[in-house]
């Protein structure tokens, strides 16, 4: 009977985990059990094998696939939003990255660029971005970690936020974005009202300071989670953000044909968007004060003309671009008499119901920077003005008519106005808080800041000269313009590199030669560095080794590297990465759930065959990992293990040594624990990006007198009895306790200066985990 039953197909049965982080196979198809041998016929099979934990050289055969019939097959087109192409971006964002990002960047060997190349192929659509963006904004706003667990988990979500964030800046890092995106929609969508609804969708993600706000969250935790010494993102700085997406804006300009109504419609949205993020670099605010200087040249001692920029500033048709409101109210910062009159008028157009019911939305958000940025100049002259305006009914009555608007919008600006006014008139307990999601945002701070802009004058001759910024300007290849090529003619020649050709030529002039040499310079591609490679040096090819291996990404190639004890590379990657994968691992799907007995087993029976001399620092850490992973699992396994494990002294002493430690770092002393031993997981990936040596020891703590733990144990042990008694010697010194006069401070003012206490995660864990599984057992053995 069971002949008859022959298997047709199986699938793999996904179930996402509790936190919702890691989908889990439950069975693998066959076909993708044999990665060798696997050949992609359908995106059902694609989306098996990415499910399944592929390798990496299966992954990159899964993403070749995807690029070569990402055209022919309309469903696999990520460029567009069908249900297939969502689940590809959804797989790829939330199982692939988190698994691949940091070894492809780490590691640049010939495969991992490919993928690296692919993937950002696969994902440079609305759709990735979003599912990117999603991800993101859903790590930020994750509450489902205890609270008591938080510095466990916090670490494992920085570092899947930091993967996310270099991820999206690889995508987003070219000029031309933009055009390539749009150029990708009217290939897919020639003519379909689609094609402007993702637009617009773009438009919002990118010219509405969406993936600006939500970079910035994002490179707020990341920095809280890590002790490394890393650069900003440039995607979490407004200034870098705007200048890129001007750049992009120019090139789209370029590329496509404006005067088409299809390109340039589309152009204009992402304009219009892009300028209400406000973020002007430094260039930009050169040229307004040249051209500040030069119309104030004009206008000075014309009272008429004055008058007319007031009128002009402050009217109905208010002008709609910043920069042009910024040169206005520049030009007119030196007459306080002016400013005030400005401002009066402005915060009257601010607050009257019939402008807020209706005029557009956009000559509302030019009257509201008209009045910050006059409110910002007027303060920064006659303060006590602006306070006493803050307090008077025509201010009052604005931010009322404002706060009980029909329209959010209009809503919104009067509590732009109301935060940035308190900022400059109130203290700091008393100013004015709405506790709204919108003063929080990219543009609430950019409003709430153009009360401190101020505009100086530049020389005009500057601007005249074109010279608004000193920098030499340099293209994209790294090259300097042929015109700004100054060279001497060169005193020896060089001749061309290559085969050697005896003859008897005509020898040029040098001059000549030299101008030559620089016409052909002009035409000659810049090619970047190659990588270095170790193996190439070997002076005998037949003992290079192209067979390398990679560095685990999953924990059951962890486990299997560790258990190659034959392969020095292999298992030399596996205990160097075996740490900070468990960690990243820890809040991220149940693979560290389902084989942390597995893992503390091998790493406490763990052999340095190989006698690598970091060996017993890369074991320790890694045990102190998986306690931390999960710490009452855990716990009660290492002192089983202690007491009745057949293991060595010194094997025994690590594991006593990876329950007291463990134990300090979950109850909140991980960083103090730093100086004691030499951890691997604060090591950073990126040493260009170090301070100098004098520098870095001064700031990192890694002097060889703090590097030392009887030098850093006795510090603490000085500082905790020497500090009490110079607290008390100085009490004595200053005259007998009668005398003194002890302050009474305000409950608001101790509870400032109060220390937040470090969340405990040990005292949940002590008792059943740590404390009576260790006494317990050592009584056992003491009587028996």
């Amino acid at each position: 009977m069971a002949d008859l039953l022959v298997p047709v197909s199986t699938r793999a049965i996904q179930t996402v985990s509790d936190n919702g982080n890691q989908h889990r196979a439950k069975a693998i198809s066959p076909e993708v059990s044999f990665a060798n041998a696997v050949d992609i016929q359908s995106a059902e099979q694609a989306l098996d094998v990415l499910n399944s934990q592929p390798k990496p050289e299966l992954l990159l055969k899964v993403l070749q696939w995807i690029s070569r019939n990402i055209l022919d097959k309309p469903g696999l087109d990520t460029s567009i939003h069908t249900a297939q192409a969502s689940r590809f971006c959804h797989v790829l964002v939330n199982v692939i990255l988190p698994n691949h990002w940091s070894q492809i960047c780490n590691n640049k060997s010939k495969i991992n660029r490919s993928m690296r190349e692919l993937m950002i192929l696969t994902l440079s659509s609305v759709t990735g971005i979003s599912a990117i963006a999603l991800r993101m904004r859903l790590l930020i706003k994750s509450d489902a970690v205890p609270e008591g667990e938080s510095q466990i988990r916090n670490g494992g979500k920085a570092r899947l936020l930091e993967d996310l964030l270099s991820f999206l800046e690889a995508i987003l890092e070219r000029d031309n974005f933009l055009s390539s995106a749009w150029s990708r929609l009217s290939a897919s969508l020639p003519s379909s009202p689609r094609r402007y609804l993702l637009w617009k969708e773009l438009v919002i993600l990118l010219g509405n300071g969406r993936v600006l706000s939500i970079s910035a969250e994002a490179e707020d935790i990341v920095v809280k989670g890590s002790s490394d010494i890393r650069e900003r993102s440039w995607l979490s700085d407004g200034s870098r953000y705007s200048s890129w997406l001007g750049r992009n804006l120019c090139d789209f300009l370029t590329k496509h044909n404006t005067n088409s109504n299809d390109v340039r419609e589309p152009w204009t949205q992402m304009l219009e968007r892009a300028a209400t993020l406000g973020h002007i670099d430094e260039e930009t605010t050169k040229r307004i004060g040249c051209v500040a200087a030069l119309l104030h040249r004009l206008v000075h001692g014309q009272k008429d003309l004055t008058d007319t920029l007031v009128e002009w500033l402050t009217g109905e048709g208010v002008v709609e671009d910043l920069r042009t409101r910024r040169v206005v109210i520049g030009t007119l910062a030196d007459d306080i008499d002016v400013l005030k009159t400005a401002l009066s008028e402005s915060l009257s157009n601010f607050g009257d119901k019939i402008h807020i019911r209706h005029t557009p939305i956009l000559h509302q958000e030019g009257t509201t920077e008209n009045v910050l940025l006059l409110a910002g100049y007027t303060h920064r002259t006659e303060p006590e003005y602006v306070a006493q305006l803050a307090r008077s009914s025509l201010y009052l009555n604005a931010i009322s008519n404002r706060l009980a608007a029909p329209s959010p919008r209009a809503s919104v600006l009067g509590m732009y106005v109301g935060t940035a006014v308190s900022e400059l008139v109130d203290a700091p307990d008393k100013r004015i808080n709405f506790s709204s999601e919108e003063i929080s945002s990219a543009q609430g701070r950019h409003y709430v800041s153009l009360s401190k802009f101020q505009d100086s004058f530049r020389p005009i001759e500057d601007l005249k000269r074109g010279k608004v910024h000193e920098k030499q300007v340099v293209t994209r290849e790294g090259r300097v313009p042929a015109a700004q090529h100054i060279k001497p003619p060169s005193s020896k020649s060089h001749p061309p590199k290559g085969s050697r050709v005896i003859s008897i030529e005509e020898v040029e002039s040098e001059h000549s030669l030299g101008e030559e040499e620089d016409d052909d310079d002009e035409d000659l591609p810049a090619h970047a560095k190659p990588d270095s490679d170790a193996s190439d040096s070997d002076e005998d090819p037949t003992v290079i080794n192209r067979d390398k291996p990679t560095a685990p990404v999953y924990i059951n190639d962890l486990i299997s590297g560790l258990r190659d004890t034959e392969n020095y590379d292999r298992h030399n990657l596996a205990l160097i990465h075996a740490s900070p994968l468990i960690r990243r691992k820890a809040s991220f799907g149940t693979e560290v759930t389902d084989n942390a007995q597995d893992l503390a087993s091998i790493f406490t029976g763990l052999q340095n065959k190989w006698n690598i001399s970091n060996f017993e620092e890369l074991r320790l850490q890694a045990m102190i990992a998986v306690l931390v992973a999960q710490p009452l699992e855990m716990g009660q396994w290492f002192s089983a293990a202690y007491f009745n494990g057949d293991y060595s002294v010194s094997q025994r002493a690590a594991v006593l040594t990876t329950l007291g430690l463990g134990a300090r770092e979950l109850a909140g002393y991980g960083k103090e624990d730093a100086a004691l031993t030499k951890s691997t997981q604060a090591t950073s990936p990126f040493p260009s990006k170090q301070l100098p040596p004098k520098l870095h020891v001064l700031y990192a703590g890694s002097s060889p007198d703090l590097a030392a733990p009887i030098t850093t144990a006795s510090k603490q042990v000085e500082q905790s009895i020497l500090r009490p008694m110079a607290l008390s010697a100085a009490d004595a010194l200053s005259g007998p306790n009668a005398l003194k006069i002890r302050t009474f401070s305000s409950r608001m003012e101790v509870e400032k200066k109060r220390t937040k206490p470090i969340p405990n995660a040990l005292a949940k864990v002590v008792a059943d985990g740590f404390f009576f599984p260790l006494t317990g057992r050592w009584s056992m053995h003491v009587q028996g």
